[in-house]
């Protein structure tokens, strides 16, 4: 009779009692433990136990869960074992796509305190019964909870979480914090002055300003972090500083217990301006147009103008350049790659001791009349067009100091425009929704992909190894590799000339991993054949 690997599996809704020397957790795992050793006879024996203290039955997002689901897909278990029904799941659509998943993979499942056989009819129907009182047990708790928020906020009650700039815990009531309530202020008058959100998050970074750090129960820190767009508005939009209690669940506001931070008129006057800007959007794509290089100057082949648009991800804002039925390109990637372009002009046929090296992004945007981009393939190329005037002007505020070096660029200089032609190397990446509603691909610049440059340079420490007489001992000992990896970085030297200047010159794939590199140049001997191979990967 074959071995029957049986997985345990527990899990707590609660992180309540699980630092005591013997909690649920512990209690669930043993008896599951001496259900298996009574199915010895079946040839049961116990594989592993895989827990979850303090997550809900409701979500699948938990860590023992993932790593059981995927030991069961690697064949690694024939049986599931659990206290309950309901520790496995408590929603009956999550439990019917596991069931799904052991019975894919011929699995079985069994809860040691409740009798039912899942190969009939009348054992699924059983399940079912217990998974909808599991289901309806779990949303009647939820229910409690939110009703007791409910009644807490009504009463201005603080109900928990991270508690507000200004402000700091004490028996879980808000206490003004003084240094922290002149922070608050201050920000309400900035606001005020500059009429801006970002400008003034902004402000508050280079004064050295950081959002509020604190301490959890647990004794982390968190906090700290330099002030985003996101942050002051909540900050600016947050009625606790005029001792009101919202509650956003339910959109209401009660009168909250703690004091007033900022004065009701103030506060008021706050909200008008950021009412007048639709919730401070339209202020914040007029700054966005303002800082980006290219607004309103980038065309396509066509004559089509390239618009501004952003998107949202882990609370950050990312900004593009679209063109309708085109493309979208990373605004602070394109505009870096152009300011860089500028400042590789080459000067000297105009016999100026002038330098453009150094030009920042607002002399760049006085100068620049238009830029054309041309997309052909994995290649963008792209044409600038500068006002002659006013680009020596700024150039002349920077004197040649020493020689420049050889990869300058040669621009075209006519009567009242210099032109610069440029090549960029792009990517695509998987699609994102952004702001207008559209789901395109977009397209990065290449960056240099340093982990692949850090892999060229080891590989060249590793040559030198052997070449200074280190025995295999020794440069396993230096290197900290074994003679596998040590072999397979060693033939990263061995690179045709031309993938190292890819590399070098950012023609390579963006996200290619070093793994990938080694099994090229493990592959392929010959230059020819390395060549072939890269130049497949990065088309």
């Amino acid at each position: 009779m074959p071995k029957v690997n049986c997985a345990i599996y527990t899990r707590k809704s609660t992180g309540h009692g699980l630092d005591m020397e013997f909690n649920s957790l512990q209690n669930q795992e043993e008896a599951c433990k001496a259900y298996i050793l009574s199915q010895a006879f079946n040839n049961w024996e116990y594989y592993k136990t895989y827990s979850d203290g303090g997550i809900s039955g409701g979500t699948m997002e938990r860590p023992g869960l993932k790593t059981l689901l995927d030991d069961i897909r690697a064949c690694k278990i024939q049986v599931v074992v659990v206290y309950k029904v309901d520790r496995l799941s408590r929603s009956i659509i999550d439990f019917h796509k596991m069931m799904q998943e052991f019975d894919k993979y011929g699995c079985n499942f069994v809860s040691i305190t409740q009798s039912f056989d899942t190969s009939n009819s009348m054992g699924k129907l059983t399940l079912n019964m217990l998974l909808s009182f599991a289901q309806f047990e779990r949303e009647v708790s939820a229910e409690r909870v939110r009703d007791k928020i409910a009644a807490s906020k009504a009463k201005g009650l603080w109900m928990g979480g991270t508690p507000p700039l200004g402000y700091d815990l004490k028996d879980k009531q808000l206490i003004p914090n003084p240094q922290e309530a002149e922070l608050v202020n201050l920000i309400f008058t900035k606001y005020l002055e500059l009429g801006n959100i970002q400008a003034t998050a902004d402000w508050m970074n280079q004064q050295g300003y950081r959002s509020k750090c604190w301490q959890t129960a647990s004794g982390d820190t968190r906090g700290g972090h330099l002030f985003r767009h996101g942050s002051i508005q909540r900050i600016l939009g947050n009625p606790v500083y005029i001792g009101k209690m919202p509650h956003l669940a339910a959109n209401k506001v009660y009168v909250g217990k703690q004091a007033a931070l900022v004065p009701c008129e103030i506060f008021e006057q706050v909200q008008s301006k950021i009412g007048n800007s639709k919730n401070g959007l339209r202020e914040y794509r007029s700054y966005i147009r303002q800082k980006a290089l290219l607004a309103d100057k980038l065309f396509d082949d066509k004559g089509n103008p390239y618009k501004l648009t952003s998107t949202t991800k882990k609370g950050q804002k990312f900004q593009y350049y679209f063109v309708r039925n085109g493309i979208h390109i990373p605004v602070v990637q394109l505009d870096g790659f152009v300011l860089d372009t500028i400042c590789r002009t080459d000067l000297s046929s105009l016999d100026l001791q002038t330098d453009s090296s150094q030009i920042g992004v607002n002399e760049a945007k006085t100068c620049l009349k238009r830029a054309v981009c041309i997309k052909t393939g994995t290649d963008c190329h792209l044409q600038l067009e500068l006002d002659k005037n006013a680009f020596l002007d700024v150039c002349r505020k920077n004197p040649m100091q020493e020689p420049r070096q050889n990869d300058l660029l040669m621009p075209d200089i006519g009567k009242n425009t210099i032109t610069l032609r440029a090549t960029f190397y792009i990517d695509n990446v998987s699609s994102t929704r952004l702001q207008n509603g559209t789901a395109n691909n977009i397209l990065t610049v290449r960056q240099l992909n340093e982990s692949l440059v850090r892999g060229v340079a080891r590989a060249w420490q590793c040559k030198k190894m052997i070449e200074s007489g280190m025995t295999s001992r020794e440069w396993e000992k230096a290197s900290g590799m074994n003679k596998r990896t040590f072999a397979r970085y060693l033939n990263l030297c061995y690179l045709s000339p031309r993938i190292v200047a890819d590399i070098l010159e950012y023609r390579n794939p963006r996200n290619m991993s070093l793994k990938e590199l080694m099994n090229l140049a493990e592959g392929n001997v010959d230059f020819l054949g390395q060549e072939k191979g890269w130049k497949s990967i990065i088309k």
